[in-house]
């Protein structure tokens, strides 16, 4: 009997023994590395857990990719890893950097993106930034599943890449870039201005799109309300909007803009021709802030059918009631641009 409780007792210390190595493995170990160095980890949006531990034990962050797992799920940490762009130093043990995953600052880039600008525009802005795929990007612009977060209507996410200074995580995908704008975009518009488009005859797109005319028109807070007023006017008379931006748009679409409206594109046969076809075009044509929103919804209430520039260096435009008015105005500013 002695013997045998002689052998337990040696058989549970050896257990103990190989139970307390473990735990030291599991939580404990160091990869062998002279010298710490501070590396930057990126974690990218859907990675598992196995990725993750492939990353960190590849980089020499953690000793063995298995131990980490293992050390993950016990502590019940597998969720508290986010994706992102991490610097993290090296030669930790697994606790380590689950915690210094689960409580460090993913890199972040800051990424303004200005109103009114077309989609194409602000691609290239994101690219830049970000170092994204342009292409790949534009691909994206007419994405089922992006489309359908933007909402009813758009056969494009013209007019949905809500201008926003935004904060990415670094390496962020295309994909997910772009989502966040979509995003941003619907939690901006809400049900009570969805109601207020109805009284004008506007879904959701057709508001965009009425928008992005007024955004396009001016960058002035005090004439945002006129102008969305002057094309409210002209809606109710079915006159033809005679916007210059659709026919700029128009132009970039077609790859035939060169920086110059010429009296041979107002004849040019296009839906988005507002000197040549009725009513709102078929979409946006920029990608509007709320000011021009709300002045959408909420357009000065005159008799103004016209507007001009100024061309005085102020963005600013002449109101008319008349085509006779608004044709004397445009011959005066038109003299102050050439002798300018």
């Amino acid at each position: 009997m002695k013997t045998i409780l002689r052998h337990l007792t040696t058989f549970l210390i050896i257990l103990s023994l190989v139970g307390i190595v473990s735990l030291y493995i599991v939580f404990d170990s160091r990869p062998p590395e002279p010298d710490v160095q501070e590396i930057e980890i990126v974690i990218l949006e859907g990675s598992s857990l196995s990725q993750i531990a492939n990353q960190l034990s590849e980089a020499n962050i953690i000793s063995s990719a298995q131990s980490f797992k293992m050390a993950a799920r016990l502590l019940k940490r597998t969720r508290a890893i986010y994706p992102g762009a991490y610097v993290m130093k090296t030669g930790l043990t697994n606790t380590e950097a689950i915690e210094a995953l689960a409580h460090a600052k993913a890199v972040e880039v800051s990424v303004t993106i200005p109103e009114g600008l077309r989609s194409d525009e602000i691609i290239g802005i994101l690219s830049r930034e970000l170092s994204l795929d342009s292409l790949a990007m534009s691909k994206l612009l007419t994405d089922s599943t992006l489309l359908s977060l933007a909402g009813e209507g758009f056969t494009h996410l013209e007019g949905t890449l809500f201008p926003e200074t935004y904060r990415f995580l670094q390496n962020s995908n295309e994909f997910m870039v772009l989502k966040k704008l979509v995003t941003q975009f619907r939690a901006s518009i809400n049900s009570a201005m969805l109601d207020s488009a109805k009284k004008f005859g506007f879904d959701l797109q057709k508001l965009i799109t009425f928008a992005s005319l007024v955004e396009k028109e001016t960058a002035r807070e005090d004439e945002r309300g006129l102008v969305a007023g002057v094309y409210h006017n002209r809606i109710k008379k079915n006159m033809l909007l005679g916007c210059d931006p659709t026919l700029i748009y128009m132009l970039v679409r077609r790859g035939e803009w060169n920086g110059n409206i010429q009296r041979k594109h107002f004849s040019i046969n296009d839906p988005y021709n507002s000197y040549l076809k009725r009513g709102l075009p078929p979409g946006p044509i920029a990608n509007p802030g709320l000011a021009s929103i709300m002045a959408t919804l909420n357009p000065e209430e005159t008799d103004y059918l016209y507007f001009v520039g100024k061309n005085d260096g102020t963005g600013a435009h002449d109101f008319s009631r008349t085509l006779r008015e608004h044709n004397n105005k445009v011959n005066r500013y038109q003299r102050r641009r050439t002798s300018r």
